[in-house]
């Protein structure tokens, strides 16, 4: 087999611009989105005037990332809500990854949006089966790390916990938990990670709770609430913790929506301890509950008055859903790419380094465009091309070299009018 040594020519790399941003990270329960019961139908929970809700909140916190709980199951569903929510008025950059669940007679789901001008989704995992699919996605963020594939991830597993009071909701919660903190323990140990949803929990003495936060079982992979120690505690019914809570929007409800006012803290965002450490190029900058100013405890959200954000969004939150949405900033070590300034750049990546065989060609293309790959060898000999279409953004296009002779070469992408140049070397 033969290695290659890539020595990469970044002429200009410090002039580049960059776009400063935080991340912005949003969980949100639906409410029965798109998937009716016999309580909840399109009477009551019209998915038309839901889109519109939700758009006004999402207008109104910018996300990076957005995750779901209670989505309809079906994909015609999740295709409309890409096309008449995210991606509308010119705006193309929200992806999506297709809905998939172990358990077939499951209606609703977990799901996740993101900006694809900065995150890109890397894998979708299911972590756990009991009682519901916990989803775990694998994200790398846009960033300067990206040039040379050393990559900021970041991996939010979304999960809607089991309903109801009593020990064996309680139980099942516990087996939920303990699964996910398995799979992450074994598979995220010491990553960025991100355990998010409807937990559903009436108080941190939970089992469920005391799993997620001890480092005893799994000490690699347990979580640190960010509310902590302020938010943890009894907060069932209890007005101590009336600014935490995220369950009921409603006092009245009927229908659709649950009643009683804010009383619960069922909806999260955990951290991992990666993440509260600084250890991975992420870290942990604030969070917020979109629609609670504390002041509301076994009340509606709008009445009384309730100024913590604009009217529309208000009415927004009231009426889209009983759950209000929760959201964590976060800030990145590294920078997000300006996709357009980059590609005036045309600064070309090549890795893995060492490489076997083959070698991955990273650069970012302005729009979508057909683009050349030239290796010439050390006396300008055309040796390998190929050509491809190139959608706008970052790409990466992997090219055989295990048939090469030993040497100099050079490697060159062509879009449009522009050209940029790499070294490399084959042993």
């Amino acid at each position: 087999m033969r290695r290659l040594i890539l020595a990469l020519a970044f002429a200009g790399l410090s002039s580049l611009a960059f776009a400063q941003a935080d991340v912005t990270v949003l969980q949100y329960n639906l409410t029965y989105y798109g998937n009716g019961i016999s309580s909840c139908t399109e009477s009551n929970n019209n998915t038309t005037s839901k889109q519109q809700y939700i758009k006004t909140v999402l207008d109104y916190v910018q996300p990076t990332i957005f995750t779901v709980n209670e989505f309809g199951n079906s994909q015609p569903l999740l295709d409309e809500f890409m096309s008449h929510v995210l991606n509308v008025n010119g705006v193309h950059k929200w992806k999506t990854t297709p809905i998939i669940t172990s358990n077939t007679y499951t209606t609703i789901v977990n799901s996740i949006f993101y900006d694809s001008d900065k995150v890109e989704l890397l894998r979708h995992r299911i972590a756990q089966t009991s009682t519901r699919d916990i989803d775990a996605y694998e994200l790398y963020f846009k960033t300067e790390g990206t040039l040379s594939g050393d990559t900021i991830k970041l991996v939010c597993m979304v999960g809607h916990l089991k309903a109801g009071n009593g020990s064996d909701n309680e139980n099942k919660r516990s087996i939920m938990v303990q699964n996910a903190l398995w799979f992450c323990e074994n598979n995220y140990a010491g990553e960025n990670v991100l355990f998010m949803g409807d937990f559903n929990l009436y108080g941190a003495s939970e089992p469920a709770y005391q799993k997620m936060t001890s480092k005893t079982a799994y000490p690699h992979a347990a979580f640190v609430d960010p509310l902590g120690p302020a938010g943890v505690g009894e907060w069932n019914e209890n007005s101590y913790y009336a600014q935490y809570h995220t369950q009921a929007t409603n006092q009245s409800g009927g229908g659709c929506l649950s009643g009683g006012g804010l009383d619960d803290r069922f909806d999260f965002i955990m951290m991992s301890q990666a993440i509260d450490n600084r250890d991975k190029g992420l870290e942990y900058s604030s969070f917020e509950i979109i629609g609670n100013d504390g002041n509301h405890f076994n009340k509606s959200i709008n009445s009384p008055a309730n100024n913590s954000v604009p009217s529309d969004v208000l009415n927004a939150l009231v009426h889209n859903s009983d759950h209000l949405p929760v959201k964590m900033e976060l800030r990145l070590s590294d920078r997000f790419i300006d996709v357009a300034e980059y590609a005036e750049q045309q600064v070309l990546s090549v890795y893995p380094t060492p490489a076997t065989d083959f070698v991955n060609v990273v650069f970012v293309a302005a729009e979508s465009q057909t683009v050349g790959v030239d290796i010439h060898d050390i006396q300008g000999q055309l040796v390998r091309q190929t050509e491809f279409t190139a959608n706008g953004g970052r790409q990466v296009e992997r090219i055989d070299v295990s048939n090469l002779e030993k040497g100099f070469y050079l490697v060159s992408v062509h879009t449009g009018a522009r050209t940029a140049t790499s070294k490399m070397v084959v042993l």
